[in-house]
């Protein structure tokens, strides 16, 4: 049974931990977009896990401690994840005197519920109401974000807290007509959707939360610092990192989701290695087997955290030896996701060997991650959906195509796709493919844009090689 398996004070820590690690994770990601906005957001991220681990402890440390320190701490996390989001809606932030005075009713109905009346199941209800409001206010700004900034980002975290409010608001309902226990330590169904909820949620929201950052900061930053330095060449790298960590705010549910699947992993392997443990005699070769999961579900999460922040960090041009067919395989993993859920099938024709070029390998993978969306953006409204990526080696020069299956380009944006600021797209700000035929030609090549004979449209990007060879491959 699903309910007996789930260890309740593993996963309170597992979450916890999840709580402190993100926020850190978060700031390390929007290290030159931190302002009171982000430091509120992650400081309630780390209060909220800090009381989820104390609530882990309950029966080994105090019942302050446990219960209205851990509490106490949650509201406060959950206070100042709201501001972080009326600060998003440039609302007006609350006085500090509100908060104290927050924090003080809070005290004393807790303290009054739990010391004064003695009532063990009226106190949890407290508990599960005020969580059901906060989560509720947290959702409802998110949505009111989403709808301002046109933020799908938000959206995201509008629609993960209202699912949290939601099995709040179910287990509180449970409480009130006596169907569950009032110890949240009890394994029960709800217990353990809110549990799926939670460790689901964390993962979730701090992701939306560093795409909807980006999405709000980088655009602002992008309009003052193209309007300044756009007619100077030393620009290009600064427009350059900004557009890649638009790309990343773009892609960032998507990287949630595949983040997610390496931590579920090591939940549900620490729960079984933990009954391991408990049984007599150890079967220490199947907690073996369960702890090099563990580890290889760990090394493939910090894999992914650095592969975004190998992206997005600042960086000078460093010119080296890039193997392309690596690179477009690697710079994939970004959009594979997005693909899959719009059934766009990728077909890969890249030869054999190493086919090699000199170059910046974050700039080249920004460049392929460009023309990867752009062609993903138009595939979604088209039928059929195939995205055809090719790495040949002709007469001394590596050509890498992005051929898809969509409506093409028209003749107007066949003659100015590369212009700065040129956009066919409602949202769009007109530098993805400026920026990229920049990169191309300070690599000493060349970014050719046509339309297939048989419909859709076609990059090739041309650069001197080193190497070559040929092979045919379908993803």
């Amino acid at each position: 049974m699903l309910i007996n398996a789930v260890n309740i004070p593993t996963s309170f820590v597992i979450i916890g931990f999840l709580y402190l690690i993100l926020p850190i994770m978060t700031w390390i990601v929007l290290n030159g977009q931190r302002s009171s906005l982000v430091s509120l957001w992650c400081g309630g991220g780390l209060s909220i896990g800090s009381g989820l681990l104390l609530i882990s402890l309950r029966g080994f440390v105090p019942d302050w401690a446990t219960f209205l320190l851990a509490n106490l701490l949650i509201f406060t996390g959950y206070l100042f994840r709201i501001q972080s989001l009326r600060l998003h809606l440039t609302l007006p932030s609350w006085p500090t005197r509100w908060m104290v005075f927050a924090f003080l009713m809070f005290i004393v109905v807790f303290e009054s519920i739990h010391l004064g009346l003695g009532d063990a199941l009226l106190r949890t209800e407290f508990v599960f109401l005020y969580n059901v409001v906060m989560n509720l206010m947290l959702s409802l700004l998110a949505w009111r974000i989403g709808r301002r900034y046109g933020s799908s980002n938000a959206s995201f975290i509008f629609v993960t807290y209202l699912l949290g409010g939601l099995i709040m608001m179910l287990r509180l309902i449970a409480l009130l007509k006596g169907e569950v226990q009032a110890d949240v330590m009890v394994a029960n169904i709800m217990t353990t959707q809110a549990g799926i909820i939670g460790l689901i949620g964390t993962i979730a929201t701090h992701f939306g939360y560093i795409g909807m950052t980006m999405d709000h900061l980088v655009k602002n930053e992008t309009k003052i610092k193209t309007d300044k330095l756009v007619a100077l060449r030393q620009s290009q790298q600064v427009i350059a990192q900004l557009d890649r960590q638009r790309s990343l705010g773009a892609l960032s549910a998507s990287l949630g989701h595949e983040i997610n699947q390496p931590l579920t992993a090591i939940l549900a392997n620490t729960q079984i290695a933990k009954r391991v443990i408990n049984k007599e005699p150890v079967n220490s070769a199947q907690l073996q087997n369960l702890l090099d999961k563990i580890i290889h579900n760990t090394r493939r999460a910090n894999l992914i955290i650095e592969r975004i922040r190998s992206f997005i960090k600042p960086a000078n041009m460093e010119m080296g030896i890039v193997k392309v067919g690596s690179l477009v395989r690697d710079t994939v993993l970004y959009i594979k996701e997005e693909a899959m859920i719009h059934h766009i099938a990728i077909v890969f024709d890249i030869d054999n060997g190493e086919l090699l070029v000199k170059g910046d390998v974050i700039q080249l993978s920004q460049v392929l991650l460009n023309l990867f969306r752009n062609a993903i953006e138009v595939l979604k409204q088209n039928t059929p959906r195939r995205l055809t990526i090719s790495v040949k080696h002709i007469e001394n020069v590596i050509v890498t195509t992005i051929s898809d299956t969509g409506s093409g380009l028209s003749e107007e944006a066949l003659k100015r796709a590369g212009e700065a600021f040129y956009t066919t797209k409602a949202d769009g700000l007109g530098l993805g493919l400026s920026i990229s035929k920049s990169i191309i030609e300070s690599h000493h090549g060349q970014l050719l844009i046509s339309n297939n004979e048989e419909g859709g449209a076609c990059f090739k990007i041309c650069l001197p090689a080193l190497y070559h060879q040929g092979k045919l491959e379908l993803f």
